[in-house]
């Protein structure tokens, strides 16, 4: 139906998974360091000082969860000092982030003017970042991104994505689940069109 009515539509990948995905992966770098910590804790004797500072990572490891999704300009002043100490204590940590923000920047809607060319190049220069910086954790987000690779791309050319058709999917989702069980069909479509219309 797209291809015959539709004929110039192209396939473009959904902004906010490609870069969950991405948050996923500092995600991870951080729940290997905190797993990593937690065996280095004691089981069945006193702690020492050491032990107490372990227990301040991990302490700090899990007050940053959501600071590690948010983009280093929206953060607050009380944000980023946290956020520094954490990159203070775990440099790996810090590297994550970075490639994080460099794809979030490289994402952004104000590269579609630049040509398709420079945004490929970009791309695979993420890539190589990304290879160098030895984390594990990015490895299955690159091959991701490289298997839709292109229907990633497409997003430069309108900076348009299905959000708003998935918005306007999930409110009628949500519309039909309130109205469970309604026994005439046809008065429920009429008033699904009423509504999302």
């Amino acid at each position: 139906f797209v291809r015959n009515v539709f004929n110039q539509s192209t396939i473009v990948i959904d902004k906010f998974h490609v870069m969950k995905n991405v948050f996923e992966a500092v995600q991870s770098v951080r729940l290997r360091i905190k797993n990593q910590l937690m065996e280095q804790l004691p089981k069945g004797r006193k702690k020492t000082n050491e032990d107490e500072q372990i227990l301040t990572d991990l302490e700090l490891l899990s007050r940053c969860k959501y600071l590690l999704t948010k983009a280093y300009c929206d953060l607050n002043e009380y944000q980023k000092e946290l956020i520094t100490q954490l990159f203070d204590r775990f440099q790996e940590l810090e590297k994550a982030y970075q490639l994080a923000e460099t794809f979030r920047k490289w994402y952004d809607k104000n590269n579609c003017s630049k040509p398709r060319i420079i945004i490929e190049q970009e791309l695979f220069e993420w890539y190589k970042l990304v290879e160098t910086s030895h984390l594990n954790e990015f490895k299955s987000t690159v091959k991701m991104i490289e298997k839709h690779e292109d229907n990633i791309l497409n997003y430069f050319q309108n900076a348009i994505t299905n959000a708003k058709a998935e918005n306007m999917n999930g409110k009628i989702q949500r519309f039909i689940t309130n109205n469970y069980g309604i026994r005439d069909k046809d008065f429920a479509l009429y008033r699904i069109a009423k509504y999302f219309s």
